[in-house]
């Protein structure tokens, strides 16, 4: 069946080299998505182990609409039924971006009347009762193309479960995880970020280095589908509770310098079942000391959405570089929004690459160490 992963932009290629890693086909990158063939084993294997997904989909129709009538007939002619048990309680949610086909509420009603009616055919029923299982069924139409997916993971993929708390503005766990994976960092090697807060960047590293798949402690919506006979996810997570690593694995470091932070980054690290590997510490950045010749910093350092506030920022971007030139051999992957970074860093990235936390737009700095 097909398949498709959604992602943050700029995350497409990173996603798709993980679904590769994991032995998918016929694997193609949009915007903001992968697709992918796939079976039921696949969507249960897809949803607890990719880092940098939002959510997992399948592919129910792709066809070009333009009036009512059309969305209705070609909704129609879809064969819900493969997925949907008759008991099934049917969510639609639709978006129309540049489309003949503009009003949300009458697309979402016509969808749902049109899978009733589908449905009907096959189950020989007028009425459904829609005390089941939830099916959140998601409409995407864009320039008239009209796709139909079903939503298999429920809560987005961020959510891990380990993050009971975070700062004002935390930092999204796929993000974290494309960064770590961009850096090209491996359990090898020192990690370090001296800007931690509640411990994402280096959690999501040490989910990486102790092989933990991101979605193994947390439930999915399609766990209670009729159609996952052969228990698929409990196999699925057997599975990779095989694989974990606990050995030899190097140790990473963060620090904040608000101690209620790293208290919950603490909680966080424990919550994930890395807390062993990791060690907070309540400090400055300008106090961190290289370890060893060569390591990796990856941060995410405050910034500032105020005039006020982007002048504390420019002094944090400014004493970074001086702090940061004590590590010359060691790499820099730093995630900042704020246009004046470079400025005020001084130094030119070797890399830049646009990423979104959320809807922020940021730019993530890199700059390369010793190899």
């Amino acid at each position: 069946m097909k398949c498709t992963a959604t992602c943050s932009f700029g995350l497409e290629s990173v996603l798709a080299a993980e679904l590769k890693k994991m032995d998918f086909e016929n694997i193609a990158s949009e915007n903001g998505r992968v697709n992918f063939q796939s079976d039921l084993t696949g969507i249960a294997k897809a949803n607890i182990n990719l880092r940098t997904a939002e959510r997992v989909y399948i592919e129910l129709a792709n066809f070009n609409a333009t009036n009512f009538d059309e969305l209705f007939e070609k909704t129609e002619k879809t064969q819900f039924y493969s997925f949907i048990d008759k008991y099934g309680a049917i969510i639609v949610n639709v978006s129309s971006v540049s489309s003949m086909l503009k009003s949300i509420p009458d697309c979402q009603s016509i969808v749902k009347k049109a899978i009733i009616k589908s449905m009907s055919y096959y189950y020989k029923m007028e009425r459904f009762p829609e005390t089941g299982p939830k099916y959140p069924i998601n409409v995407f139409i864009l320039k008239d193309n009209v796709r139909i997916y079903l939503d298999t993971s429920g809560s987005s993929l961020h959510k891990r479960g380990y993050r009971k708390k975070g700062g004002e503005a935390p930092l999204k766990e796929t993000l974290a995880s494309a960064i770590v994976q961009i850096s090209y960092w491996n359990k090898d090697k020192i990690l370090i970020d001296p800007f931690c807060g509640s411990g994402t960047i280096l959690i999501e590293a040490a989910m990486i280095a102790k092989n933990i798949a991101p979605g193994l402690y947390r439930e999915f919506i399609a766990e209670k589908w009729p159609i996952f006979k052969n228990k698929e996810w409990d196999k699925t997570r057997e599975y990779f509770e095989s694989k974990i690593i606990n050995d030899n694995i190097q140790k990473m470091y963060g620090s904040d310098m608000d101690k209620d932070m790293i208290s919950i980054a603490r909680q966080n690290a424990r919550s994930a079942r890395v807390s062993e590997i990791i060690e907070f510490s309540v400090k400055d950045f300008k106090d961190i000391v290289s370890l060893s010749e060569k390591g990796i910093i990856i941060c995410n350092p405050p910034y500032g959405e105020r005039l006020e506030d982007q002048q504390i920022a420019k002094r944090i971007y400014s004493d970074m570089n001086i702090k940061f030139k004590e590590f010359p051999k060691w790499s820099k992957y730093i995630l900042a929004p704020d246009k004046i970074f470079e400025e005020a860093y001084v130094t030119k990235a070797d890399k830049k690459r646009k990423l979104y936390n959320g809807k922020i737009l940021c730019n993530l700095y890199q700059y390369f160490g010793s190899k």
